[in-house]
């Protein structure tokens, strides 16, 4: 006769759990806080992967072209802007217009009275400092469009309302009305804040602004009738980017094959790809995070490895009698994983819950877009498993040596 397996008669893992209640609330805490390691480590990542993107999803533009030493959006380099007017005459092309970037040194404006813990007058910090033709916009920033005409004036800029406080706001926290007017140094020149608006800052500085591209040149030294960081390609209506990328540079290729040695093209698609993969691969803070992630999961699987493999020497001599009635090493092996996913379950569900508060409290005190998403919420209800599943096999081995004989 057949015995039946003793996890569907009696719910075994479970009461395993339960008969040893401050062990089990040790690991689930234990277990919580690896899986809340791992949430904040891939919202961190993804942070950055959003971060790297922000500008470029902004910007108007089906494909990209570049200086083949691009490093990254704020250290693109320049190109001659005479092979943008070369790109504008191919018959699938709409328009080339420039977009002008770099890192620029920023000089505090004067401190007011009631900002105690700011910095002092005339601290120097790293602005983003972006650029474009007046007449020709391309950053899609409806607020953007209506500030335009105050930006005629070369010393006038716009701030982005997500620059950092300690780039010295009126109110002590963040730029707004009450700055309008401020004067303050950009790239050794004096300036003053015509307005604001809302975009995002990236990764490689805390605060961004926005100059008309003759203001740009002024402080960056160049002539932004010459060069360009950028060239925003717009294709006429129904013209595929990747169909027009492979014509557009053969087409290039033919009239004069020094403009490939010049130049890069690429699809918007492909250009946000990169710049994500090089922030999440090619530098440290990609590889930070994902280190982290690592070692949370190694941590986690420790955790549950312990608990599980004690709790088997602890019955081996209950698992000893089971085997001796006639159950397969698998029956019993089944009692550890059900306890291991119990264990997942248990533990996942305060850190998916602790996570939501802590992004909300993350992005509210330190603007850093971290977000649950669908695809990290059961991701790491995956990775949960995926943990205590390896911890239940390895916990499983102290089965073998469960033999009747162990009880005498």
């Amino acid at each position: 006769m057949r015995l039946p397996n003793p996890s569907r008669r009696t719910p075994v893992a479970l009461l395993n759990l339960l008969s040893q209640p401050a062990r089990t609330l040790a690991c689930i805490l234990g277990v919580s806080f690896a899986l809340l390691l791992i949430f904040m480590q891939l919202g961190f990542r993804g942070a950055v992967a959003n971060t790297a993107n922000i500008v470029y999803g902004k910007l108007r533009g089906d494909l990209v072209l570049r200086s083949p030493d691009y490093v990254h959006l704020y250290e693109p380099r320049t190109f001659d802007r005479g092979w943008m007017r070369m790109v504008q005459g191919h018959p699938m092309v709409e328009r080339v217009d420039p977009f002008f970037i770099m890192l620029m040194r920023w000089q505090n404006p004067p401190r007011p009275a009631q900002c105690t813990q700011a910095p002092p007058d005339g601290s120097f910090r790293t602005v983003g400092m972006m650029a474009m033709e007046i007449e020709h916009p391309v950053l899609d920033v409806p607020e953007i469009h209506d500030q335009l005409s105050k930006l005629k004036n070369p010393d006038a800029l716009l701030v982005d309302r997500a620059t950092r406080a300690e780039y010295g706001p009126g109110d002590c926290k963040r730029f707004s009305d009450k700055d309008i007017g401020s004067p303050l140094e950009v790239g050794n020149r004096l300036s003053h804040i015509a307005g604001h608006f809302q975009l995002g800052t990236g990764l490689a500085t805390n605060g961004a602004i926005l100059l008309s591209d003759v203001g740009y040149g002024l402080r960056a030294g160049i002539d932004t009738r010459q060069r360009a960081s950028l060239g925003l390609v717009r294709l006429r209506a129904g013209v595929d980017p990747e169909q027009a990328k492979a014509e557009l540079i053969a087409w290039l290729g033919q009239r004069d094959p020094r403009c490939l040695q010049e130049i890069e093209v690429l699809t918007m698609t492909e250009q946000l790809r990169w710049e994500r993969a090089r922030w999440l691969q090619d530098t440290p803070i990609g590889m930070i995070f994902t280190m982290g992630v690592v070692l949370s999961f190694i941590i986690g699987a420790a955790i549950v490895y312990m608990i599980l493999a004690n709790d088997v020497s602890n019955r081996l001599p209950e698992y000893a009698t089971l085997k001796a009635m006639g159950y397969s090493h698998w029956a019993l092996a089944r009692i550890v994983l059900v306890q291991s996913w119990l264990l997942a379950i248990l533990s996942y569900l305060p850190a998916a819950l602790i996570s939501f508060l802590l992004y909300e409290l993350t992005a509210g005190l330190s603007r850093i877009p971290t977000a649950m998403t669908w695809e990290r919420f059961w991701g790491v209800l995956g990775l949960a498993f995926l943990m205590c599943s390896a911890s239940g096999i390895m916990a499983m081995l102290r089965l073998w040596r469960a033999e009747p004989a162990s009880l005498f």
